[in-house]
């Protein structure tokens, strides 16, 4: 995963963290907005998995990342 990835993976989810939140605090449709903060926790997992699959394999061009 590039960085770009990552920024829209974190945007995403901070996105429908705060949308979740403002559901919960309208106190309506709290099934949607648990399923939405699950969504967004899902995407910073994503997130955070890229990311060390990009240190395991290093900088491209030096092995299996730059092939």
């Amino acid at each position: 995963m590039d960085e770009d990835t990552f920024a829209q993976l974190s945007s995403m989810s901070q996105n429908l963290q705060k949308r979740a939140l403002a559901l919960s605090h309208q106190g309506k449709d709290a099934d949607l907005a648990m399923l939405m903060s699950a969504q967004a926790v899902t995407m910073e997992a994503v997130k955070s998995l890229g990311e060390a699959l990009n240190r395991i394999n290093g900088p491209l061009g030096l092995g299996a990342a730059g092939d």
